[in-house]
């Protein structure tokens, strides 16, 4: 059961994290895009905040998320099995 507890945590705070990186990357845009610095062109306006902004939370996310969903699954099955 405490694997359980444990991967629904880890798959709320992903969702958290992403969340945020999200809100701060839109907010970085606006700054982007008032304050007259260069973004890429290849990527928008809010890809290139969101590269400046959320690429290691994105990638610590991805990780949480798949961490949480192995241990919800593998309780389950134990539950499941016994």
């Amino acid at each position: 059961m405490k694997k359980l507890a444990t991967g629904l945590v880890l798959i709320l705070s992903s969702a958290i994290l992403y969340g945020s990186t999200l809100i701060t990357a839109a907010i970085y845009s606006t700054v982007l895009s008032k304050e007259g610095f260069g973004w890429d062109s290849r990527y928008g306006l809010f890809g290139t905040a969101f590269r400046k902004v959320g690429t290691v939370s994105l990638i610590l996310s991805i990780i949480l998320a798949v961490l949480g969903i192995g241990l919800t699954l593998y309780s389950l099955y134990q539950n499941k099995k016994g």
